[in-house]
């Protein structure tokens, strides 16, 4: 029987945006490199915000941070974008005669996949009918499209101003290229008890400890160069977690460091924890697939099994 992990999991609750939350306080030691914005980015990145939306003018100390600047707009939640690959964000206000302001987060985060990771991150709910989606919390809306990620928050809640906030999004939506593609790997998450909304799409170790605490080696070899997603599924608090790999080779190594370190040396595909909890992981092509927290050895048999299927079908 094998020991389960420590149940640390961070409440995925939180709305990542700067201006509205500040810092997260991940603590991601690694980040993705080589993805950093040129000034000539950058300036193009604040080019896509509107001069003025009806009444809301745009100030002109407009500030854009790149990877390495992130820092000094706010430190911490940094890392939640420079875990993906984030090139630079641009910071506007928006104000109007007797108003409280209104910020504008827009994030260039390099790929529509990760501008759509960063949305989820910390995503409760969602709705259609700006960009590929959007979470409205009190005075904070986000959204993602294309490969940028939009927070607009009211400084200070009033009828009036969260209806600006809305109409401010939907021009900056306007301004942005129209696609709206979610990563390939989430469809391959079976939709039989997915838990709506629940799915987590991010490529490093220590955003999968974040989301759900494994073990603080990276057993999967997760990098940069992986694309993972989790997802909660019901009856109970089952996990399924599939990651992609650059090749199938490098998958079975990741299966085989698991096994050996997760499951202390256990070729089984199922296996019980000290919790009384269920484990099954497998390889297919570049695909591994892991299920946790099962309650019983058939939910995690039949979760694996679907998971299996789909990316029989739909992987590539």
């Amino acid at each position: 029987m094998l020991a389960g992990p420590t149940d640390t999991r961070c409440s995925p609750s939180t709305r990542v945006s700067v201006a509205a939350l500040g810092a997260l306080g991940l603590c991601l030691g690694t980040a993705l490199s080589g993805c950093g914005a040129s000034e000539a980015d950058s300036a193009a990145t604040a080019m896509l915000l509107p001069d003025r939306v009806s009444e809301w003018t745009r100030q002109e100390s407009s500030v854009t941070y790149d990877r390495e600047t992130i820092f000094d707009y706010i430190d911490g939640a940094g890392e939640v974008y420079r875990s993906y690959a984030f090139r630079d964000v641009a910071v506007a206000h928006y104000t109007r005669s007797g108003s409280p302001g209104i910020t504008v987060e827009l994030f260039d985060m390099g790929t529509t996949e990760d501008a759509y990771g960063v949305f989820v991150h910390g995503r409760e709910r969602e709705e259609a009918g700006i960009g590929g989606g959007f979470e409205r919390q009190g005075g904070v809306l986000c959204f993602w499209q294309d490969r940028f990620y939009v927070c607009v928050v009211a400084e200070q809640p009033a009828p009036h101003t969260e209806a600006a906030v809305e109409e401010i999004a939907r021009a900056i939506a306007r301004n942005l290229p129209p696609a709206v593609t979610r990563p390939s790997i989430v469809d391959l998450l079976p939709p039989d008890g997915l838990v709506r909304f629940s799915d987590r799409f991010f490529h490093l170790h220590q955003s999968l400890n974040y989301h759900y605490y494994l073990q603080r080696e990276n057993v999967l070899n997760l990098s940069a160069e992986t694309d993972a997603v989790l997802a909660r599924y019901a009856p109970g608090s089952t996990h399924l977690l599939i990651v992609r790999y650059g090749s199938a080779d490098a998958a079975a190594d990741a299966l085989s460091s698991f096994r050996a370190q997760y499951l202390r040396g256990s070729d089984r595909q199922t296996v019980v924890t000290e919790r009384e909890t269920y484990v099954s992981s497998d390889v297919h092509d570049r695909y591994v697939a892991v299920v946790l927290d099962a309650d019983s050895e058939a939910v995690a048999d039949a979760l694996l099994a679907a998971a299996t299927e789909r990316i029989t079908q739909l992987g590539s």
